[in-house]
């Protein structure tokens, strides 16, 4: 294990309730993911300060939350009628904690310099911001330059991105996609490394270490 040449901008984000949630098709039940997938970071930084291209991904500290269900009736304007109720995960803090905290890893270029610029700031991320969810405090709080290792990826980038991401190899991909926001009101989506793929790169992306047999 050594150093890698590489540094990622570590900032500091604070929501009382957010619903990152899994994209599915029909079904009344959504559940939130547990992590901060690089395309909702690409597209609440490029809403709120312009950037076209932060390659950010975040982890929220699993000691600060837990999670709740919020079931609501999607109203179509159109018929003037309620729809099925749908019931949403999303995230709250943990008894003794007034805050959900998560880490946001920006891999340092030009782009992130001008975000770091723009900080602090209140931005949004997630689903059902009109009720008040995803309602976040962002802070930048150092650098980081991190060990390279062989594990578990614990979250969700582009595939497209992972070499940005100092990612060096990977060894098994679990694949998904993630829906790449091309401007406010539009996007399409792209393959994405998944929690589980197995990689070589930096640790601060490892949830755990792989001991090749």
């Amino acid at each position: 294990m050594h150093k890698m040449d590489m540094t990622f901008l570590l900032l500091e984000l604070r929501t009382q309730t957010v619903a990152v949630g899994e994209r599915v098709k029909g079904g009344t039940f959504r559940p939130c993911v547990e992590t901060i997938p690089t395309s909702t970071l690409k597209g609440s930084f490029r809403d709120h300060f312009g950037l076209q291209n932060v390659k950010a991904i975040g982890f929220f500290r699993k000691d600060t939350y837990e999670k709740a269900v919020f079931t609501y009736s999607p109203f179509d304007a159109l018929l003037k009628t309620s729809k099925l109720p749908i019931s949403l995960e999303y995230l709250k803090p943990k008894q003794g904690f007034s805050m959900v905290i998560a880490d946001i890893y920006v891999v340092k270029d030009e782009a992130s310099e001008k975000l770091v610029k723009a900080l602090p700031a209140e931005v949004s991320i997630g689903a059902l911001k009109s009720k008040g969810f995803g309602r976040c405090e962002i802070k930048h709080v150092g650098e980081v330059k991190p060990a390279l290792k062989v594990g578990y990826l614990k979250g969700r980038l582009l595939e497209e991105e992972s070499e940005s991401f100092g990612i060096v190899e990977i060894i098994k991909a679990c694949h998904g996609y993630l829906f790449y926001p091309t401007s406010q009101v539009s996007g399409m989506y792209k393959k994405a490394l998944f929690e589980g793929s197995i990689i070589k790169g930096p640790e601060i992306l490892i949830d755990e270490v792989y001991e090749y047999d």
